[in-house]
């Protein structure tokens, strides 16, 4: 009726007891042989405690209640069951004991003769229900065990209990029963002993167990408050979850902290320590990725993610009897994360990576831990009395803080490298635009200047052509003037009536031949000029002479307004100038001066300068004529308005002249001044440079 025990079950059981190896002493002097426990040895008074393995009386489908005061010698056991462990791996005739049921534990103490000290048990919990009976006296029970699903009552509730021995033999009768579990019997070992140690063990256990849960939930702040701080690095949400995890297992299992806060809600219990441990394997997985992350690795990881799902959802709604088989697969995943985190940080150290040393021997204690809670699960673990895993993942907790502040300070470092290199960056970006301002403030004031004096250039440009149409309109009027009187008297001359004339006729196409050319050379060099194209060649030159010629060639016109030329020199008359250019000054001045006198008047042209070789040398055209305002003489040289004046005769002029005057003597590094007043006549002023002190030897062009 029974069968033998899974193949794949002990296959994974012995590779368990292989990797974690054999060397941990169970430290125990006395078993419990064929369901007596013999203490004989034991001085009165000595303070010891002992584990009750070994192998217990098992009596399957009864309740045996025992009788006060009397022990019954005349029972026959099933089988002798090994303790701890589970009833289903009993075998009866080569058959397996079935998973449900119900049975009595029983084992003899045999104690000293006439001892009779306090004695004191600490009691694991049973799956699923446990009443125990000590010299037919019954001293403790967790849940209530029966004969039936209906009655059973399953219960997880260390406990601890005094007994004084009334003889030198005890008989305890442990009555189990197990509807709800998918095994039953007890997996932690039965401790006795002397009442103090036993009490100070149970008292110890407790207190060690709440301080490692402590110090995992200050851990599991801890680096909560390193990923809220810094949310870029998801191991440490991972790790934090594990550590979680961790701390709260404890109290869902082995020693079951979570009845201090009286909760015994067997369901309740079960089930979240199957939730836990589904949240250790998937936080675990993705942190052992994050560590060492691979691609089948990462494809593994979210297997069992979805793994994890189906067993949560399992745990919700399938009975305990039936969800906890998922356990094989959540070992099995342990299993499989701790050689892939223990492999890949050998491999790290055989390349030198100094980090994974520490990693190594995280992952090793942690591999400690989960075989050794393993077996323990499955009772193959005599000495165990509660789970260590969280004990081992202290290791982990301090290697991984220890990487974190290593991290932390480091990045400070580096932070405040960075600040450093920030600030010499920030003071080449301030000297760099510093540089880059002065530069566009340099060339802002460059090109403000450049448009400017494209500005400048633009009016100038629209003055001159302004200028220049309003002087072409002028010079349409005053050459066909001169042209159509030649024209005309050539054609008198041709008639016979005017052939008496000939000589008066002849005088006066010279006369306006004469203007005309004199129109024509002003145009030409007024034209040079505003192109800057006029060459200036100053020279020696005898300026008395060029005043003779010009009169000479003018003397006509002041003879017809019957204009008295007066010229006088007071020193020498000669100079370093341009010859052609004051040829052009005299010729315009004097011109002027005739054309605004009136008939009758008088012209003084006066040419003075000091004996000494190098002084200036000076001119004066002054006439008696109209004269001319003040508020005119202020714009005379430098007006850009175009005035045509008639003179005195009503002759005509393009009003250029003496514009064409100011710009040559300012060429010839001359001075123009004037002296008038309306109706006095004016007096213009010539100096030219003295010897040396005009352009010597050089052509050049303006």
């Amino acid at each position: 009726m029974f069968a033998g025990m899974d193949v794949q079950r002990k296959a994974l059981l012995s590779l368990l007891i292989l990797i974690l190896g054999s060397g941990i002493a169970s430290g125990v002097t006395s078993r419990v042989e064929k369901g007596v426990l013999d203490l004989r040895h034991i001085e009165q008074g000595d303070e010891f405690s002992v584990k009750m393995n070994g192998e217990w009386e098992f009596y399957y489908g009864t309740f045996i209640y025992g009788i006060p005061g009397r022990i019954i010698d005349t029972l026959t056991p099933d089988c002798y069951g090994k303790v701890p462990g589970y009833w289903s791996d009993y075998t009866v005739d080569g058959q397996r004991m079935p998973r449900f049921g119900y049975g009595t534990y029983r084992a003899l103490i045999l104690l000293p003769s006439g001892y009779r000290d306090r004695m004191g048990f600490d009691m694991p919990v049973f799956d699923t229900s446990y009443e125990i009976t000590i010299n037919g006296v019954t001293l403790a029970r967790n849940g209530t065990p029966s004969r039936s699903r209906a009655e059973s009552i399953p219960a997880y509730d260390p406990l601890f209990f005094s007994y004084v021995p009334a003889k030198d033999t005890l008989e305890l009768l442990i009555r189990v029963s197990n509807w709800e579990h998918r095994r039953g019997g007890f997996w932690m070992p039965l401790k006795t002993g002397t009442f103090h140690t036993i009490q100070s063990d149970f008292a110890d256990k407790w207190f060690i167990s709440i301080a490692v849960t402590g110090m995992l939930f200050a851990s599991f702040l801890f680096f909560l408050i390193f990923y809220l701080l810094d949310r870029r690095d998801t191991k440490l949400l991972l790790f934090s979850i594990l550590v979680l995890c961790l701390a709260l297992r404890p109290f869902l299992s082995a020693p079951y902290l979570v009845t201090i806060v009286d909760v015994r809600n067997w369901h309740l219990i079960i089930r979240g320590e199957y939730l836990i441990l589904c949240f250790m394997i998937t936080s675990g997985a993705w942190l052992s990725y994050m560590i060492y992350p691979a691609r089948w690795f990462r494809i593994l990881s979210s297997a069992l993610n979805i793994a994890c799902l189906a067993i949560v959802t399992a745990v919700i709604l399938l009975p305990v009897h039936l969800f906890s088989y998922s356990v094989w697969i959540v070992q099995s995943a342990a299993l499989i994360l701790l050689i892939y985190t223990v492999m890949m940080s050998i491999r790290g150290i055989a390349r030198g990576n100094r980090t994974d040393i520490l990693y190594l021997v995280a992952f090793l204690a942690i591999t400690v831990g989960v075989v050794s809670d393993i077996l323990f699960s499955n009772a193959l673990e005599e000495n165990q009395q509660h789970y260590i895993l969280s004990f081992f993942m202290l290791v982990f907790v301090f290697i991984q803080a220890t990487l974190l502040i290593r991290d932390w300070v480091g990045r400070g470092k580096e932070r405040e490298k960075l600040a450093v290199q920030l600030e010499e960056l920030n003071r080449d970006l301030e000297n760099r635009v510093t540089r880059r301002t002065a530069e566009l403030h340099e060339r802002t004031e460059e090109l403000n200047a450049r448009n400017e004096q494209i500005a400048r250039q633009n009016r100038k440009l629209s003055e001159t052509i302004s200028l220049k149409n309003k002087i072409f309109s002028v010079i349409a009027h005053d050459l066909r003037s001169p042209v159509v009187n030649i024209l005309y008297t050539m054609h008198m001359l041709k008639e016979e009536e005017f052939r008496d004339r000939t000589e008066s006729m002849a005088d006066s196409c010279i006369q306006y031949s004469q203007q005309l050319i004199s129109l024509l050379e002003n145009m030409l060099v007024w034209g040079r000029g505003q192109e800057e194209m006029i060459r200036y060649s100053p020279a020696e030159n005898d300026l008395a002479d060029i005043i003779l010629t010009n009169i000479s060639i003018l003397k006509d016109g002041a003879d017809r307004k019957k204009i008295t030329l007066h010229f006088s020199q007071i020193g020498r008359s000669k100079g370093w100038f341009d010859r052609d250019l004051a040829d052009i000054i005299i010729r315009n001045l004097l011109s002027n001066a005739i054309k605004y006198t009136d008939h009758g008047g008088k012209v003084n042209i006066l040419v003075k300068s000091q004996e000494e070789q190098g002084d200036p040398l000076t001119v004066k055209i002054c006439d008696n004529g109209v004269g001319i305002s003040p508020e005119r003489q202020k714009r005379l040289f430098t007006g850009d308005e175009i005035e045509s004046t008639p003179g005195t005769d009503s002759e005509k002029g393009t009003g250029i002249g003496l514009k064409l005057v100011h710009e040559l003597v300012t060429l010839s590094n001359g001075t123009l001044t004037v002296e008038s007043a309306p109706g006095s006549g004016s007096c213009f002023t010539v100096i030219f440079p003295g010897f040396g002190q005009g352009k010597k030897g050089r052509d050049f062009l303006i």
